[in-house]
């Protein structure tokens, strides 16, 4: 529907359910049809930048650069069923041009290209009630109004600073916004979602002045804007852009123990975790292909192959721990480093520089380093024939590490390593996810761009430093594991007590027990040795410590049918499992990082303190909380928060179901001397939280709705598939394809 104002000379234009209207002052407005505002007086821009970038330890330096806009305006506006326009120079020529379409009812396409520069924008006003949630994984922000930086894959840093200006040491110290995950995506208020889709460097400005920007250092770029009633509705559909998210096995919701120096450590890990009965399915050994100790700490050596030295016999290895269930992980690094075999082997598939010889720089290791070259197709037959062997002795996935190094100026077999830097990170995780098709296998990255979660079921933050620190350390793991989320990478979880020490003490007791608290109340509960591991406070380093992480890890494991339904709807709706407070709880601050929601139910306040024993939790207004530990009705204030133990709540007509007796292992089948998820499966715990409806459902169709405002605490049982259980003025309604033995507990 074309609708014409002003006597012919300004139009409107409904597509879909979205209507773009030209402004007398030259820029476009958009909103729904309804009348909401979505954009306002936006404009676009082409330009000609150039830049040189420093590239050392997997950071990237800009030595010199600047862009030359060129302002625009609208011109000679064409289209039935969309609209395109020329952008003018001030001399009415044509620059570049701009292409907007529907792509659904509630979405809208805006493709901007510049004629001859290399430089493209898209500028809207800022309305005065401004936030930018999003941007990917960022460690001191959610809401990023305000600011001003790069969408750039690189490595985070040790440590931060406060600013976008790179530091002396900025080979090390990473700038406020650095990124191994950046995404350029934010929603803000109306609510209204922006996506740019580019593999290049993105700049954006958030309001610093009277205007937001996004800028694209490149030819060309689109812009998806995305309306919908609920911020949630809008991240669904954003995570859904790129293809449904990923999901992992089963076991891999159970708890991961870090097990490394060799064969005789993997077994005292499995052993002990028996022992202590913890609920633990997979241990991981990084330095599969050896390991050596240097000033930086404990690193495994940067090989392609076992080490059968370290690592005797490891299918042998590996059947011991499927006999225990345990599933093995391993790590791989797209490195190839000198002195090694795989340097031998795969230098001929390596980067290259201008000369056409392999691009070395200084690697992780501090020696001589290339990449295999992800753009080649015999490199990644290569990598490819490496992992398949690793899955051939008996492994069942690995970590995926690094992604951010590429060198800027490196020479590829296919595209360009500036303009489609983002590109890399992707390459490698879909590499891991090709060589696993078909295997019972995990993969857990930490360097990504948008759509990622297609590639990569599990996502950790990276390398926190093993400390309090708020700019890199435990603090971080909330706002990160939150722009993961609103990115759309459901499963997430954590180094618990951090991975680097410089700068800071290696890892201690409170540390790793506040870590672990909130290691249980993430998606994914996995443990890390740290660089410094024989300083480093471990899972075991006590047997306090160790009695600790079990239970904690019974407790993850009890969250199974609800974390595992989480899952399900992440990989049918786009549904992040880790939430902002305000998805469920509008009132709240957008830029909330002190606490999280896991699911519609849970609401998990962290301490993030040293040297406390309590918190002060605000718990959103208008709602009726009860304490998740006792039941008892709260309001917010102060808790109790001992040494391994976290704040935790759950709102009225909140509906969990849970393992009332957690299996020792959620590896299928039987396994001699352990409880495995099939036993655990025949029994429920639902618990209802009185005063209003609810409902869940699990991942195999199990449906929950609990009905009644609720009279008193109370409990009921009974054995069935399909029935209904009533306790303290609830009814609660089971429709599942499996008959278990239920019990309700009520808390009013």
């Amino acid at each position: 529907m074309l609708l014409w104002l002003l006597g012919g000379c300004l139009g409107s234009l409904q597509l879909g359910d979205l209507v773009v209207t030209e402004r007398e002052d030259g820029g476009l407005d958009v909103t729904r049809f309804t009348g909401k505002p979505l954009l306002t007086d936006l404009r676009f821009a082409v330009g000609r930048g150039d830049e040189a970038y420093e590239f050392q330890a997997g950071s990237y330096r800009l030595l010199s650069g600047s862009t030359e806009w060129e302002e625009v305006h609208l011109g000679n506006r064409r289209g039935d069923g969309f609209w395109g326009f020329d952008l003018l120079d001030s001399a009415n020529v044509p620059v570049g041009e701009v292409l907007i379409s529907p792509v659904a009812s509630t979405a809208l396409s805006l493709q901007v290209v510049a004629y001859e520069g290399n430089r493209v924008r898209f500028d809207a006003a800022c309305t005065g009630d401004d936030h930018f949630v999003g941007g990917g994984e960022h460690a001191m922000d959610l809401d990023h109004v305000g600011e001003a930086f790069d969408l750039w894959v690189s490595e985070p840093g040790i440590g931060k600073v406060d600013s976008e200006t790179p530091p002396a040491d900025w080979f090390i110290t990473g700038t406020r916004h650095a990124s191994s995950t950046p995404d350029p995506f934010f929603i803000r208020p109306e609510p209204v979602g922006v996506v740019v889709h580019t593999l290049a460097r993105v700049s954006v400005n958030l309001c610093t002045a009277d205007r937001w920007t996004l800028d694209v250092a490149d030819a060309g770029a689109s812009w998806t804007v995305l309306d919908d009633d609920t911020p949630m509705a809008i991240v669904q559909t954003h995570a859904l852009m790129s293809g449904s998210p990923v999901l992992p096995p089963d076991w891999a919701f159970a708890a991961w123990a870090d097990a490394v120096r060799g064969s005789d450590r993997v077994r005292a890990v499995a052993a002990e975790l028996r022992a202590a009965g913890a609920a633990a399915s997979v241990i991981w050994s990084e330095d599969w292909r050896g390991g050596e100790s240097g000033g930086t700490g404990y690193h495994p050596i940067p090989e392609w192959d076992v080490d059968e030295s370290l690592y005797p016999a490891p299918s042998d290895l590996d059947a011991e721990l499927e006999a225990a269930g345990f599933k093995w992980l391993a790590y791989f690094a797209p490195s190839l480093v000198e002195g090694t075999r795989a340097w031998d082997e795969g230098l001929q598939y390596a980067i290259r520089n201008s000369e056409g010889e392999p691009y070395t720089y200084l690697g992780p290791s501090l020696t001589t380093t290339t990449a295999p070259d992800l753009t080649d197709p015999a490199a990644v037959d290569w990598a490819f024939a490496k992992m398949r062997a690793c899955l051939d002795i008996g492994f069942d996935g690995w970590m995926a590490d690094y992604g951010e190094w590429l060198p800027t100026d490196a020479v590829l077999a296919s595209g360009n390593a500036e303009t489609d830097h983002s590109m890399w990170p992707l390459l490698w995780q879909e590499l891991s996810a090709d060589a696993t098709e078909g295997y019972d296998a995990v993969i857990f990255g930490r360097s990504g761009w948008s759509g990622v979660a297609t590639l990569t079921a599990v996502h950790w933050p990276g390398d926190q430093r093993t400390s309090f620190d708020a700019d890199d350390g435990l603090p971080s793991v909330v706002p990160m594991t939150l722009g993961a989320s609103v990115a759309g990478i459901p499963l997430n979880g954590s180094d618990i007590a951090g991975y680097q020490s410089f700068g800071n003490d290696p890892s201690d007791k409170e540390l790793w027990m506040r870590w672990a608290a909130l290691g249980a109340f993430s998606p994914i509960m996995r443990t890390h040795h740290g660089a410094f591991s024989d300083e480093d406070w471990q899972f075991d380093s006590d047997e306090d410590t160790l009695a600790t992480f079990a239970a904690l890890s019974r407790v993850h494991v009890a969250l199974f049918p609800y974390l595992r339904g989480l899952a399900e709807e992440a990989a049918e709706r786009g549904t992040p499992l880790v939430r902002p407070l305000f998805f469920h709880h509008p009132k709240e601050d957008w830029g909330r990082i002190d606490a999280w929601l896991l699911g519609p139910s849970l609401l998990v306040a962290p301490v993030l303190e040293v040297g406390v024993l309590s918190r002060e939790v605000s718990l959103p207004a208008g709602v009726q909380w009860f304490d998740w530990w006792t039941g008892a009705p709260v309001e917010s204030g102060s808790f109790d928060a001992p040494l391994g133990s976290i704040p935790v709540f759950a709102p009225a007509g909140a509906v969990v179901p849970l393992f009332p007796n957690p299996p020792d292992s959620l590896v299928e089948g039987p396994i001699a001397g352990i409880r495995t998820l099939a036993e655990a499966d025949t029994e429920r715990t639902v618990v209802v939280f009185a005063g209003a409806s609810g409902s869940f459902t699990e991942a195999d169709g199990t449906a929950y709705a609990s009905d009644g405002a609720g009279t008193s605490t109370g409990s009921a049982a009974g054995t069935f598939k399909a029935g209904t259980l009533k306790a303290g003025g609830v009814t609660l309604t089971i429709e599942g394809p499996t008959e278990r033995s239920y019990t309700l507990q009520v808390w009013r």
